[in-house]
């Protein structure tokens, strides 16, 4: 799974939100370009990508995106 942020601190609290919902591994994460890398079985990568979607929107009221999945 890769997830896109624009800011270094959000790629941060995004990595954190992901490995404390689900059990996946960070494959690489670039906080200066904000890439970030998920990796672990299907369920747990997307149980992690909506929790991290969950939390930038409602805790922190962001704009956020649908997932899409390829």
């Amino acid at each position: 799974e890769i997830c896109a942020c624009l800011v270094g601190s959000e790629m941060c609290i995004e990595t954190d939100v992901a490995v404390k919902a689900a059990h996946v591994e960070v494959g690489f994460m670039d906080r200066f370009c904000g890439t970030l890398i998920l990796t672990g079985g299907f369920t747990e990568v997307m149980t992690a990508v909506e929790e991290v979607v969950r939390f930038f929107h409602e805790t922190l009221k962001f704009d956020v995106c649908e997932i899409h999945r390829s």
